[in-house]
């Protein structure tokens, strides 16, 4: 059996999910264990369900502790002996990373990471298209606004996240503005009159530093909560994508069909203490500034 740990907010589960996937179509037995969300207070907790229609197989508390070779309880270890079981807790060794070893060790194990890259993804890129497929949106700002982007072949999200991140020791400060004046003078170069579309929890910032003129920006700024993930919605179906250091606008940018699509992602995405190379972790048609 294979469990694979759920945290974090819906980018990071996609990735999870992603991962999830993967090994199903190597390994009979692959389960969900989503009990950190019972204490996880930020975000919207688990919304993988809610956002897409798809569900998880959920892995019992019995099977997690059996597993998990750290719980060393008695009664868990009398069973391990008795069920020949030898659980293992398999932690991600390097962030960012692809690890094609895993798909090919068929023993038990629990797995905790973020499993961001897109190598993962691709193993299972066609079942991931029909499982992350959105709602259809009733008459409202949104359903306008997406008929308006489906139209233009000009239209162009910009993601950016500061709230939780300007604090953020790991991710902070890393995607600054001179990234986005970089990436909209690109964007120009090879995108006729581009629309820019720009989604933020700081739209007072956007409209007070970004270089853009009246009549090609349009500030997206009424998705809150529960309905946050309507912005990948909305970012996912724009022509092209300058996006921020974000595994929420990663999945935009990856869910984006245009054959001509221009993704624009930053060269550094985690402040790590050793240097580390984040190229593979993007498609490699994706820009790197």
């Amino acid at each position: 059996m294979k469990i694979v740990r759920f945290l974090g907010g819906l980018g990071n589960q996609m990735f999870q999910y992603a991962f999830y996937k993967a090994l199903e179509k190597q390994f009979d037995t692959v389960k969900a264990d989503i009990r950190e969300f019972k204490t996880y207070k930020l975000h919207n907790g688990f919304e993988l369900e809610n956002v897409f229609d798809i569900r998880l197989r959920r892995a019992s508390a019995l099977e997690v502790n059996l597993l998990d070779h750290r719980n060393r309880q008695w009664k868990y270890r009398k069973l391990r002996r008795l069920l020949l079981l030898k659980g293992e807790y398999y932690e991600e060794q390097t962030l960012f990373s692809y690890n094609a070893s895993l798909f090919d060790d068929s023993s038990s194990k629990i797995y905790w990471g973020y499993w961001q890259n897109h190598l993962y993804v691709e193993r299972v890129a066609d079942q991931l298209r029909k499982d992350f497929t959105f709602s259809d949106l009733k008459p409202s700002k949104n359903f306008d606004l997406l008929n308006e982007l489906e139209q233009s072949e000009q239209s162009v999200a910009i993601h950016i996240r500061r709230g939780d991140y300007l604090k953020d020791p790991y991710l902070g400060g890393l995607v600054n503005l001179d990234y986005f004046e970089k990436a909209i003078s690109l964007i120009r170069g090879q995108v006729e009159k581009p629309i820019f579309y720009i989604f933020s929890d700081d739209i007072l910032w956007c409209k007070e530093n970004l270089p853009l003129n009246d009549n090609e920006a349009n500030f997206i700024d009424w998705n809150k909560g529960a309905e946050s993930y309507l912005d990948m919605q909305l970012m996912s179906n724009c022509k092209h994508a300058i996006i921020s250091n974000s595994s929420f606008s990663w999945w935009a940018a990856w869910l984006n069909t245009n054959p001509d699509r221009l993704i624009v992602v930053p060269k550094v995405w985690y402040r790590l203490p050793e240097k580390s190379d984040f190229r593979q972790m993007h498609p490699s048609s994706w820009v790197l500034l």
